[in-house]
């Protein structure tokens, strides 16, 4: 089943636990309505977020690894994540991440890593060989 909603529509969709196992956001949406996923979609599989706002999902995401325990398909396109905050969504995901598709722009590097440590980090975690994707150049 899908569901076309604009963000100011998702209210009724989210007033408590939602069955719903596949999430896609092709547009932006909020923070808010990311940290609401956590609370209100334990089933889901899968979740794709195109586009979000200038701040760090990174509260967001670690939410969504907490509550969300068959998560195994996870995509972000023009978000951003501090790449301590992704380690830690890895860490609690672990092996059961399938799918793992994060653009190299989305990752801000921090105190505790850079873009040079990040893929061994989240590869050590995820039991697997795993790069940032990159924008192509041309």
């Amino acid at each position: 089943m899908y569901f076309f909603l604009y963000e100011e529509e998702f209210e009724p969709f989210f007033c408590e636990e939602s069955p719903v196992t596949h999430l896609y956001f092709g547009r932006a949406v909020s923070k808010e309505m990311l940290g609401r996923i956590g609370l209100n979609c334990p089933c889901l599989v899968e979740l794709v977020v195109c586009a979000n706002g200038p701040e760090p999902l990174d509260e967001e995401l670690i939410r969504i690894a907490e509550r969300c325990k068959s998560l195994t398909a996870f995509g972000l396109g023009e978000c951003e994540v501090t790449c301590s905050g992704f380690v830690e969504f890895v860490k609690m995901c672990r092996g059961r991440l399938t799918q793992l598709s994060i653009m190299e722009e989305v990752l801000i590097p921090d105190d505790s890593y850079n873009m040079e440590q990040i893929h061994g980090e989240v590869s050590k975690h995820l039991g697997r060989l795993w790069f940032p994707d990159m924008m192509p150049t041309r």
